[in-house]
């Protein structure tokens, strides 16, 4: 299920003339992906927070108890690097369209290459604070 504030930045980035050249969908929305990718797209889901892995001081932890997820995918052709290049513009792209600033935390893992959708991708993981849970 899809946070309100995943569901705000998702909107936004619909609205922002930035994400032309991507295809946007939800984490929940079934349609079919064209195989292999060709595009670049772009996708927004939310993830609970698995608070197992703060050994110490968990209980301060001053995020909330989901995160918004965003994946960039982009054609195999056009490699890691342009893949990278994508996931950082987006990143930048989705702190500026948080005007309340929800996000206190940026998580991105490593671009790799997915021999299942011959696509390239980058996974982000936004913390939110915890109002941005709440409302």
């Amino acid at each position: 299920m899809i946070n309100d504030f995943t569901q705000h930045i998702y909107d936004s980035a619909v609205n922002d003339s930035f994400f032309d050249g991507f295809g946007l969908m939800l984490e929940n929305d079934f349609r079919q992906l064209k195989f292999p990718v060709r595009d670049n797209i772009v996708s927004f889901g939310t993830e609970k927070n698995d608070r197992l892995n703060f050994l110490l001081g968990y209980d301060i932890f001053e995020s909330g108890e989901e995160k918004t997820i965003v994946t960039v995918l982009t054609d195999e052709k056009s490699g890691g690097a342009y893949c990278e290049q994508c996931a950082r513009n987006v990143c930048m792209k989705i702190l500026e369209l948080d005007t309340d600033k929800i996000i206190n935390s940026v998580a991105v893992e490593r671009c790799v290459y997915d021999p299942n959708i011959f696509a390239y991708k980058v996974r982000m993981s936004f913390g939110l604070r915890e109002i941005a849970v709440d409302v």
